[in-house]
């Protein structure tokens, strides 16, 4: 277990839904870890050719839907994942990946893991289906 500080940092993001606050009508924010589960998310959603100039950054989950469902292949999206968050996504320690095939055109991936800042974990589910 890693021992993580707490700072007096807090992480604010926009919210991706675009709604507007009822009161002020500015856009509303996601805070702490609600905010980070939102650009986890994000993260492991971006496409190749998503992010211009950019063609590195790009989730391995897409490129695993038409590779066999074996237990290496598993455990090789498994590593990449966690590698991936860990590279482009500072403010999260993860814990655990797991990578499930639910059939033949579905791959299904849950992410755990802490925030720096904060004390308690977050889990972030994520399926992926091809499409014809």
């Amino acid at each position: 277990m890693v021992t993580l500080t707490r700072n007096s940092r807090d992480y604010v993001d926009v919210d991706f839904g675009f709604t507007k606050h009822p009161d002020s009508y500015n856009l509303t924010i996601k805070k702490n870890i609600n905010a980070v589960k939102q650009a986890v998310i994000n993260l492991l959603l971006l496409r190749e050719g998503d992010k211009p100039f950019h063609p590195e950054i790009k989730s391995p989950i897409f490129d695993s839907l038409f590779e066999l469902n074996t237990a290496v292949e598993k455990i090789i999206i498994e590593d990449e994942v966690r590698k991936y968050i860990n590279t482009y996504e500072p403010r999260v320690y993860v814990q655990s990946v797991s990578v499930s095939f639910d059939n033949q055109n579905s791959l299904s991936c849950t992410v755990v893991g802490q925030i720096i800042n904060l004390q308690e974990p977050f889990e972030v589910n994520i399926l992926v289906e091809r499409l014809r």
